[in-house]
């Protein structure tokens, strides 16, 4: 059997997400138009009669700010000293190598370069060409992880370099992550997509309870000011944002359930190690 690690890295909002989730056929990454959504390492698992395919979603590359983003680095390098095979994406418009992180790797390497369906077949052939010089990638790849092109090519050139060797999870297994944390990322997706500026960076959300139909979850803030903008006018924000979350989560676990959401401040929590290590931002 064909079977390995494949990590996909590359720089903020290049579609790394949306790829996971076209190659798993499930939603096992969340994904919002605002870069940086992603902040965990984490597993979508493909099996098939010969082949198991774990793929690993990571955050963006980036400057490190705080101790939040340092523990997203982190996340990064575990991801690559593991990799049996590395997916380096760009698009169209974010065309740059991190070469350190091509260095850290010692697995093959192809290169994707997504949302091929915004530009001209023709201009791709010069960036393949420079690619081919100037890096050493084993294959190069354009693809659409939107719209599905190149992704059936993809894979099947994927199985031609993993190892032989036993299946890595039961066949039956979608990711490594249990109910509960894609439970609080989907309540963080609402909190991307419903509010602008610093505050979606400024929130993590903790799953408190969850038993049968009843979930509570608790959206920090680092500011008292951040929860008021959080709740809104007589709560009318939060509630939106609870109400969406909770379709989404029905969908995902494929039952009805009973969501309450509470706003608390955990001052400056992106700052201090023992927060981010508490919200299981360290693995």
């Amino acid at each position: 059997m064909k079977a390995g690690y494949i990590t996909i890295v590359g720089r903020p909002n290049v579609g790394k997400s949306t790829l996971m989730n076209a190659l798993t056929g499930s939603l096992v990454a969340i994904v919002t138009p605002k870069p940086q959504t992603t902040r965990h390492r984490i597993l979508g698992i493909v099996s098939g009669d010969d082949y198991q395919f774990v793929f690993v979603d990571t955050p963006g590359i980036f400057k490190p700010r705080n101790e939040l983003d340092r523990a997203m680095e982190k996340q990064i390098e575990l991801s690559l000293n593991d990799a049996d095979l590395l997916y380096y994406m760009i698009d169209i418009e974010q065309r740059d190598i991190e070469e350190r992180i091509l260095e850290m790797v010692n697995a093959p390497r192809f290169l994707l370069i997504n949302k091929i369906d915004r530009i001209d077949r023709k201009e791709l052939l010069p960036w393949i060409d420079e690619y081919s010089k100037n890096y050493k990638f084993d294959e190069i790849i354009p693809i659409s992880a939107l719209k599905g092109t190149n992704l059936d090519d993809l894979v099947e050139t994927t199985k031609r370099y993993l190892p032989d060797t036993e299946p890595l999870f039961p066949p039956d297994y979608l990711s490594d992550r249990p109910e509960r944390f894609f439970v609080a990322e989907l309540i963080r997706e609402k909190i991307f997509l419903f509010y602008g500026e610093e505050i979606p960076y400024s929130t993590t959300v903790e799953v408190e309870e969850m038993k049968d139909s009843y979930i509570r979850a608790n959206i920090y803030v680092e500011k008292e000011s951040q929860k008021g903008i959080i709740i809104g006018k007589k709560g009318e924000k939060l509630k939106k944002v609870a109400t969406a979350a909770r379709k989404s989560i029905e969908a995902f676990l494929g039952r009805k359930v009973y969501l309450e959401v509470w706003v608390k401040v955990r001052k400056n929590w992106r700052r201090n190690p023992s927060d981010v290590r508490r919200f299981g931002y360290y693995g």
